[in-house]
């Protein structure tokens, strides 16, 4: 093998090793910048991971506590600061499970495990008339504005349109639980006075 001949495989074997080296040295700058952002976005899915925990943890101790359930506002109101999106979530949370309380209290083995749940909730509360047709509209836009901060990517909702969200669900969640406690009261009243003693002897 002549010198040209050897010169012309060495290049030829180095050639790769010296682009790799050469491409590391330029991308170590770039990839140093990109590190801070790695962090931070690790940082904010344990951050979105912590308050989804939380808020089911919290859900569980207001069974337990009632009084923690009395403030469910101003929960919610914190959670704005730093999660608006989950707060906005949580907030229809409450509208839902209002919703299904009173739902099942009027109608007999209903299934709301469905993949179009909240819309069939809905059609529900219209179509036994436990809301009137305003009501069903609000639940109907609340329902649509909670979707679209569920499903959108790289959307975060104001804090102040957050904060006007919650205070519209919790106002449907506090006439959903009139509705139910006034069905209660009805259904209670209809039970004792079918079994007091002047209906016993009427009868």
């Amino acid at each position: 093998m002549d010198a040209t001949q050897f010169i012309i495989e060495l290049t030829d074997k180095l050639a790769w090793p010296v682009v790799a080296l050469v491409a590391l040295v330029m991308l170590k700058r770039p990839l140093e910048d990109l590190l801070p952002l790695a962090k931070r976005l690790k940082y904010k899915d344990l951050e979105v991971e912590f308050g989804q925990v939380l808020q089911a943890v919290s859900r569980d101790a207001a069974g337990v506590f009632p009084e923690l359930e009395q403030d469910r506002r101003s929960r919610l109101i914190a959670t704005v600061k730093h999660l608006p999106n989950a707060a906005v979530l949580e907030a229809w949370d409450e509208v839902d499970s209002a919703a299904e309380t009173l739902i099942r209290q009027q109608v007999k083995d209903v299934d709301l495990a469905v993949d179009t749940r909240y819309k069939t909730i809905g059609t529900i509360l219209a179509r036994q008339a436990l809301l009137d047709t305003k009501k069903v509209k609000l639940f109907h836009e609340l329902r649509q504005l909670r979707n679209k901060v569920a499903h959108a990517e790289n959307f975060t909702v104001g804090p102040a349109e957050a904060v006007q969200y919650i205070e519209l669900c919790l106002k449907l969640v506090d006439h959903l639980n009139a509705v139910h406690s006034t069905d209660s009261s009805t259904d209670s009243s209809t039970d004792s006075s079918a079994d007091s003693p002047s209906q016993i002897r009427s009868a």
